[in-house]
């Protein structure tokens, strides 16, 4: 699959952090990611000719799996000296698949919604997207999320079973459960 799509915000906003956005540049990257992040889910479903099913853990574990395995071939990470590290294509790869454990969260906890993060500016999600409505931790920033998690998939340091804790943990905190 060597021709997925990469994951490119609008051009105003690519060069700066999201730290230093305006409100008026968060409000176009989080309008622009409402606006592709169904079109991205299917995308990844059709590369990955997969189907989703009513059960949200099911479907994580089958398609993580895929995805943990794609990433650590070309164009998804490059491999020197026994070491992967993520591409652009491996970083668009595993935003789709936050993309996807969001919706599979938002399907199974309708009251959760998205929003921008606007406090703390310490924050490391300040002016991203993040999921909203959630009692103990107020959000989670899923992409940002998955990249760090993927990043250590490929150090040898996580498994598959990572997309499932991602969701597993967001209904946990949705439901006012601390995740173990």
């Amino acid at each position: 699959m060597k021709d997925y799509i990469f994951f490119i915000p609008p051009l105003e906003i690519a060069e700066k952090k999201p730290k230093e956005w305006t409100a008026k540049e968060a409000r176009l990257y989080f309008d622009w990611l409402m606006s592709v992040k169904d079109d991205r889910v299917d995308y990844l479903l059709t590369c990955l000719d997969e189907v989703l099913t009513d059960n949200s853990l099911v479907d994580i574990e089958r398609i993580g799996k895929k995805v943990t395995k794609l990433l650590f071939e070309p164009p998804f990470s490059d491999r020197e000296n026994d070491v992967s590290t993520i591409t652009n294509k491996g970083l668009a790869l595993v935003a789709d698949m936050a993309l996807l454990i969001s919706q599979l969260v938002i399907k199974d906890c309708p009251q959760i919604t998205w929003k921008i993060v606007k406090r703390p500016k310490t924050n490391g999600a300040y002016n991203l997207p993040a999921l909203f409505e959630i009692p103990l931790i107020k959000h989670i920033e899923m992409i940002g999320a998955a990249i760090t998690n993927a990043k250590a998939i490929l150090r040898n340091e996580k498994t598959f079973s990572t997309w499932v804790k991602m969701y597993e943990h967001s209904i946990g905190y949705i439901n006012g459960e601390v995740p173990r």
